[in-house]
């Protein structure tokens, strides 16, 4: 059995835009756009606009702006990282010199962002982050380690390691991706092609955003501090940093 929630006029004025709700889920007929891309039995249909009038709100086109009108002094912001590796242009310089043996990091990029972790420090701006490792560190997740982490840190970022062989009920995390959680409030996926580059974010509806900030703080309990676990794992270290 189903139900239609909307349906909407083509522009020939048939009645063709439609979504129902099923006991799976949601099938949503439309105009037939033909993808090579797709397996045979998937087809991807296009549907107006007001539709899902609601959605529309959920598209963050300038995301810093959407982060300050949210932020607060005192205040908390956690970010979750999920991924093995990430296509930052900011770290392409720095990245490529520490797989070439480069004694430090040279990327002008690097400043400006830990003055902004000193400017949260300054306004009692909490930021934290919190890095979910699958296994043994990918070499990007080496070179976060030892050229971006450990400086961070210093400059008052609180970073966590959450260690998915000694947690392994938290593997879930990797289900629902990259996000960012503010002030305990406000929910934002972010969204990545296959290679790791950025494609932006989404925010999340209020009545979504309470799982992402409970799976967070549960993950961010279960973590281990970064200064810590890394002093406690020398071999994935490309040097010994002497404090």
């Amino acid at each position: 059995m189903s139900t239609v929630l909307r349906s909407a006029s083509c522009p020939v004025g048939k009645q063709c835009p439609e979504v129902e709700s099923v006991e799976e889920g949601y099938e949503i007929v439309g105009t037939n756009i033909p993808d090579p891309r797709l397996p045979e039995h998937e087809r991807r249909v296009r549907v107006p606009h007001t539709m899902l009038p609601e959605l529309g709100g959920l598209e963050i086109a300038d995301f810093e702006a959407w982060l300050e009108a949210r932020r607060t002094s005192p205040g908390d912001m956690l970010r979750v990282q999920t991924r093995a590796a990430y296509a930052v242009p900011s770290d392409d310089e720095d990245f490529a010199g520490y797989l070439d043996g480069a004694p430090e990091p040279l990327s002008t990029h690097r400043e400006p962002f830990f003055d902004e972790l000193r400017e949260d420090v300054a306004r009692d701006r909490i930021w934290r982050n919190l890095v979910v490792l699958d296994g043994e560190p990918t070499s990007y997740q080496r070179y976060a380690n030892e050229w971006v982490y450990t400086y961070a840190v210093a400059a008052g970022q609180v970073v966590r390691v959450l260690d998915l062989d000694r947690h392994p009920s938290a593997r879930v995390l990797l289900r629902t991706g990259d996000f960012w959680a503010v002030e305990h409030q406000y929910v934002a996926v972010v969204r990545y092609a296959e290679d790791g580059h950025h494609q932006g974010e989404v925010a999340v509806e209020d009545t979504s955003a309470t799982g992402y900030i409970a799976a967070g703080e549960l993950a961010w309990d279960l973590a281990t501090p970064f200064t810590e676990w890394y002093a406690d794992h020398p071999e994935y270290q490309r040097r010994t940093l002497v404090a």
